[in-house]
């Protein structure tokens, strides 16, 4: 993995992602914990702010273009009666570092990805809303520089697990192909207003309904409307992600 790694017991704040090889067939199944304990720490970066921008700017027009993106907008317009403008803080878990230490350009492309998604969400919300909604930002990978490219954007950067704390109802949480224990403490307190993940059937598919006790998530879907997050052909940036609106009387 592209990230610095020590033999220690995992901390809270240590997340490792789910990695989706391309192709439906061919996904891994969720992973419920981390395979090898290890402390997740930033490397070094090795771009320039301006390099990262660039990137962005680049990855995030080709995204913009592409049907993804296209039947993305369509899908939150037409469940947008299910949010009401009741958004306040949108919250992006686990995004991943835009400055993998190896160059790994594939983990680049999908972090740059995901967060052009997660923004489009943000401006659709935004749309709909009469206050600022607030975006933050939770990545223990996260180096100097991406921290300043999230920030030159005018959103911020917070430690773990201070994001987890400040999910509540009127909140947009969005994290693609994290661990279970990421998801249940994003849950832990309040159902979000909105959640972008993996959804509850599709553990349910891999684990098995007598393999998998997790109430929780089991509530979060049960409170919530869903559909599959839009996908380009042969790119598993957001593959078996599922779009959840809460019942606004609900949380």
């Amino acid at each position: 993995m592209p990230m610095a790694l020590t033999t220690e017991e995992e901390p809270q704040e240590a997340w490792v992602k789910v990695h989706y090889r391309k192709g439906r067939r061919s996904q891994k199944k969720p992973t419920s914990t981390a395979s090898v304990l290890c402390t997740l720490l930033p490397s070094p970066p090795s771009l320039s702010l301006e390099q990262v921008k660039q990137d962005h700017d680049r990855i995030s027009s080709q995204w913009k273009s592409s049907s993804s993106y296209t039947r993305l907008q369509e899908l939150l317009s037409s469940h947008a009666a299910n949010v009401d403008g009741n958004v306040v803080t949108a919250i992006c878990f686990g995004l991943g570092t835009f400055d993998p230490p190896d160059g790994a350009w594939e983990q680049k492309r999908k972090a740059h990805i995901q967060l052009a998604a997660f923004l489009s969400i943000v401006e659709h919300l935004q749309s709909q809303a009469s206050h600022q909604i607030r975006c933050l930002f939770q990545e223990p990978i996260l180096n100097s520089v991406d921290k300043a490219f999230i920030e030159s954007l005018g959103h911020e950067v917070v430690e773990s697990p201070a994001g987890f704390q400040l999910v509540d109802p009127k909140t947009m949480a969005f994290g693609v192909h994290l661990y279970r224990d990421i998801y249940s403490q994003v849950i832990a307190t309040h159902i979000p207003a909105m959640f972008v993940g993996t959804s509850y059937g599709t553990w349910e598919d891999f684990h098995g309904v007598e393999n998998l006790d997790w109430a929780r998530m089991k509530q979060l879907d049960q409170l919530c409307v869903k559909a599959k997050f839009p996908e380009n052909q042969a790119d598993s940036t957001f593959s078996s992600t599922t779009v959840h609106w809460r019942f606004k009387d609900e949380s």
